[in-house]
């Protein structure tokens, strides 16, 4: 299979499927992916991204090389597809403390921006969540953010802000 072929061919998740399928455990396939992930084309980083977060989901480890260089990218991608599918996947990887900085910096960023689509915000939710519960002094500034938006958010956004603040009222000292 022509992995970037396919990728211009049809936007759809059966497509991304089919080009995960594909790519399976071979690191080699998902390098050359990657390379369309970080490519100058918003198209090609669009459907890569997509295609990237269901290759990770079922092999992590395949991602563990580009890890780096997706975290940096987040400050300049060239299409909100690149955002969302690379927190999607950061939410449920374990982050080395390396970089793990940058990522709580660049979520808190995506989470107080009101310029951010609810789907990066709801990820970025998440991963701040994740980490306060080991650096419980980030839950104050994490429940400021839910609590200033809750009012006009949407339900995704409404729905798991809720649960987290839940979280943080009964697991700390918190007000």
């Amino acid at each position: 299979m022509d992995i970037k072929k396919a990728l211009l061919e049809e936007h759809s998740r059966n497509q991304a499927l089919k080009i995960a399928s594909y790519i399976g455990t071979s690191q080699e396939r998902f390098d050359e992916l990657m390379k369309y992930f970080f490519d100058d084309d918003w198209r090609l980083n669009q459907r890569a991204a997509y295609t990237m977060n269901f290759t990770v989901e079922k092999n992590p480890q395949l991602f563990k090389k580009h890890l780096k260089k997706a975290v940096l990218n987040l400050r300049t991608p060239k299409h909100d597809a690149v955002k969302r599918n690379t927190l999607r996947i950061l939410e449920n990887y374990t982050i080395p403390k390396k970089l793990l900085g940058t990522v709580v910096d660049i979520s808190f960023e995506f989470l107080a921006s009101p310029k951010e689509p609810i789907a990066v915000k709801y990820f970025s939710m998440g991963i701040l969540f994740k980490e306060a519960k080991k650096e419980p002094d980030l839950f104050h500034e994490i429940k400021v953010l839910i609590d200033d938006q809750m009012p006009l958010a949407s339900p995704g956004f409404k729905n798991k802000g809720q649960k987290i603040l839940n979280y943080i009222d009964k697991y700390t000292d918190i007000e």
